[in-house]
């Protein structure tokens, strides 16, 4: 199991690429609007899978402001946690 890195999606732009712990590319989209609010936090979009396959056009979820697909009943080995953030260049 990977080890989850220090992640705060409150310091995403939109823009952002995402590396998720099962090695998919995502790209953060915005904080969840309010009026389509969950449980969860910031919007992301699914790109590619860890072989370079690309996800379906409109492929999005939600994360925690950890990066976490969950707050609780998590499951490491399927989840697509959030493990690094690189900042898109402004």
């Amino acid at each position: 199991m990977k080890k989850m890195s220090k992640i705060d999606s409150r310091n995403c732009k939109k823009g952002d690429i995402l590396i998720s712990s099962q090695g998919s590319i995502l790209e953060y989209v915005c904080p969840t609007p309010w009026k389509y609010w969950t449980y969860l936090d910031h919007v992301v979009k699914y790109i590619s899978d860890k072989d370079g396959n690309s996800y379906s056009e409109d492929n999005y979820g939600t994360r925690t402001h950890d990066g976490y697909t969950f707050k609780k009943n998590r499951i490491p080995e399927t989840d697509h946690d959030i493990i690094e953030i690189k900042t898109k260049r402004r």
